[in-house]
């Protein structure tokens, strides 16, 4: 068995030589046969995934979303994961392990973790272990990623200009949504279709969705009188918004997304332009080794 680490020598947590040194220490420590291999470039996390994904291989993340969406979206059914969060939102680990203060506790905890069995999402292009979402948020997402690509703004700044520009532009996706066979239409500020909870740097639009439950948690934040969608905006941002008026979390295992024009969208902070998406549930696809104490998973 070979503990392979893809590490994002990049990623927001710190130099990518101090976490190789970290990695190394400890792993030297309980004399495991393991591997330290870099990303070189987008979509590299990828192909170093299906390199080292054999079922007797254990696979470890170390960096952010945009990280564990590659690795996610390169290992074979089967392969174990163990997450090392070192990105600058880290979103999905918050559902899971939200005190990231002390990386090698997390990293040798997750080394020593049982395995558990959680859910992902899969669209007809791509797997996701968060969410997929179309509307202001992906909107949001897609501004802010720009921001943070193209200029000095750091994340959090980023999605802040993000919501003001959006928020004064804002218009509703007229949209049909099938959901487990049954047709939706409307005119949508919100449709985000939530595995886990976080999502945008610490936004908590499904606080009570199950990583094992076989559903998603469906998102929708129809059409309002647009004087409200600020303070419902500041609400979601918190998870404070269920129950607020034209909100609706519809449990779902296949939705399908239909639109007349392009819509923004976004996987796991993956943004990019569709009319039509699939969405299937795949329950207990994923193997993630899981520190005992982190109880939000059975």
């Amino acid at each position: 068995m070979k503990h392979v680490f893809i590490i994002n020598s990049i990623s927001g947590k710190g130099s990518g030589l101090k976490i190789q040194d970290m990695i190394r220490k400890v792993a030297e420590e309980k004399q495991l046969d393991h591997v330290i291999a870099l990303t070189e470039r987008p979509g590299h996390a990828i192909q170093l995934a299906q390199q080292y994904s054999r079922p007797d291989n254990i696979i470890y993340c170390v960096g952010g979303d945009g990280t564990l969406w590659e690795v996610l979206n390169g290992i074979a059914p089967g392969t174990t994961l163990g997450i090392i969060p070192a990105g600058s939102g880290n979103d999905f680990y918050r559902l899971i392990g939200p005190d990231i203060s002390d990386p090698e506790k997390i990293l040798r905890d997750t080394i020593d973790a049982p395995v558990k069995q959680i859910d992902i999402g899969e669209t007809q292009n791509m797997r996701f272990l968060n969410t997929t979402s179309f509307g202001i948020d992906a909107d949001v997402n897609e501004y802010a990623s720009h921001l943070i690509r193209k200029t000095v703004i750091t994340k959090g700044p980023a999605y802040i200009i993000s919501i003001i520009k959006n928020l004064l532009t804002l218009k509703p996706k007229h949209i049909r949504i099938n959901i487990d066979g049954q047709e939706h239409e409307g005119n949508y500020y919100i449709v985000a279709c939530m595995n886990g909870r976080y999502y945008g740097n610490g936004v908590l639009p499904a606080p009570e969705s199950d990583l094992q439950d076989g559903y998603f948690d469906l998102c929708l934040l129809n059409e309002i009188p647009k004087r409200k969608t600020l303070p419902f905006l500041a609400r979601y941002m918190k998870g404070k918004h269920l129950g607020y008026p034209g909100f609706e979390i519809i449990h779902a295992k296949d939705i399908i997304i239909d639109s007349e024009q392009d819509l923004s969208c976004q996987s796991d902070g993956e943004n990019y332009y569709s009319k039509h998406i699939e969405l299937h549930m795949k329950k207990a696809w994923l193997n993630l080794k899981v520190p005992g104490y982190l109880n939000i998973i059975r």
